[in-house]
């Protein structure tokens, strides 16, 4: 493998995330669901308030270990989810105060 390799990056990226999420994938659905409708009452959302409303719910969202890059995947049929190019800082202890991006569903058109 070369250092630089776009498509391979991407490759590996997709495959990696790919095991992550079937590895979790009823905690994973159960967070996929608590964004979709946050990002409906809100209009965006960030995973940050998908952890506190699963905390609420009594659902540990650290479980959900690397699964979380696919949180914002597999949109509602017609929508699509769109990085709305803002990003806020974590306040998650686990996350060091990292920046995640905020995101909304938008409508797919035909």
């Amino acid at each position: 493998m070369t250092l630089f390799d776009h498509a391979a990056a991407e490759r590996l990226k997709a495959e990696g995330m790919a095991r992550a999420a079937a590895s979790r994938p009823a905690l994973l659905a159960a967070a996929q669901h608590v964004a979709q409708r946050l990002a409906a009452l809100h209009g965006e959302v960030d995973s940050d308030m998908v952890a506190r409303e699963m905390e609420a719910g009594g659902i540990d969202y650290a479980a959900l270990g690397n699964a979380a890059g696919s949180v914002f995947k597999n949109p509602p049929e017609g929508f699509r989810w769109e990085w709305t190019g803002g990003v806020r800082t974590s306040e998650r202890v686990s996350t060091h105060g990292r920046v995640i991006r905020v995101w909304r569903l938008a409508r797919v058109e035909p």
